[in-house]
């Protein structure tokens, strides 16, 4: 994720781009099963419908894609899924001490 989100003066290979972009979408699906969205929050309803319209096959880039909206989509991806981790540690550190707690006060 790290490298996709790299500032870089001129594109990358249009199958590195592709590849990474395959990996963050799996990534990205991955986690947006987890049940952490059960959250009912603005930015968590609309960070999760942010993911389900990149992951949507109408926003998939093509092989006629061109190479810089190709490039862009898989950004877009990074940013997302690199977000969507974020939450997915902070809900599971958050639920881990809550069912740590209720132990030690059995």
């Amino acid at each position: 994720m790290k490298q996709a989100l790299e500032l870089r003066i001129s594109l990358p290979e249009r199958e590195w781009t592709d590849t990474t972009t395959l990996k963050l979408r799996g990534h990205l699906a991955t986690l947006i099963d987890d049940e952490i969205w059960d959250v009912e929050t603005a930015q968590s309803r609309a960070l999760l419908n942010e993911a389900r319209e990149l992951l949507g096959d109408e926003a998939r880039p093509t092989e006629t894609t061109p190479p810089g909206f190709a490039y862009e989509y898989m950004r877009s991806l990074a940013l997302v899924t690199r977000t969507a981790a974020a939450v997915y540690r902070l809900r599971h550190v958050d639920r881990d001490r809550k069912r740590r707690t209720m132990e030690s006060n059995r």
